[in-house]
């Protein structure tokens, strides 16, 4: 093993509908016994530094699930799964509907062309009124926005830092660009399709 990128996806239900994030960290795993070790290590330490960032984002109504993570460049190893429990948005108000969503937009180092972008599950009228973000979310997408860049430490292994990437699929294998700078964008997004859980 050495440098490789990871996925990792958060899973959800929201208000009763299940959805999914998925986020990419890029570290170097040589010091794991097997990619199911490092990927768990990966969902320790996104739990340990980004729940609570995340759940500041999320509206109450929205419970976080679990973690899972697995290799994506060097694939063949055996997913981790990380189970939460009771871990829910802190986001007051109501959820009109499902769909809509605030959308992270993810620049990489450089300003290179790809962009990234995480459809968060779920906004409250608190937030969201005709079609604008309130100061508040916005105060709050600031602050707690840190989750999408901020580099993690990873307990076993040598400790390697695992930084968030943002993964294209274009190229064969796939190219991890560094994520510099997230932004939300000031248009709603609005998820049509939602995968159900197996």
């Amino acid at each position: 093993m050495s440098t490789n990128t990871y996925s990792l996806t958060i899973s959800y239900n929201n208000a009763g509908q299940f959805s999914q994030n998925i986020l990419h960290f890029q570290f170097d795993d040589s010091g794991f016994t097997d990619t199911a070790s490092a990927a768990l290590a990966l969902c320790n330490a996104f739990d340990t530094a980004n729940t609570t960032h995340l759940a500041n984002l999320l509206p109450t109504a929205t419970h976080i699930e679990s973690y899972r993570a697995r290799n994506v460049t060097a694939p063949g190893g055996f997913e981790a799964l990380k189970l939460l429990s009771g871990v829910f948005g802190a986001r007051t108000g109501n959820v009109g509907a499902s769909a809509p969503s605030p959308v992270a937009v993810t620049f990489p180092t450089g300003n290179a062309n790809p962009r990234g972008r995480c459809f968060l599950p779920g906004v409250t009228d608190t937030d969201m009124a005709d079609g604008e973000f309130s100061a508040a979310y916005r105060t709050a997408f600031t602050t707690h926005s840190v989750l999408f860049k901020n580099t993690l430490t990873l307990t076993g292994g040598g400790a390697p830092v695992a930084t968030p990437v943002i993964f294209s699929r274009k190229t064969t294998p796939g190219s991890s660009y560094t994520i510099e700078y997230v932004r939300l964008s000031d248009i709603l997004g609005t998820q049509r399709r939602r995968q159900r859980p197996a």
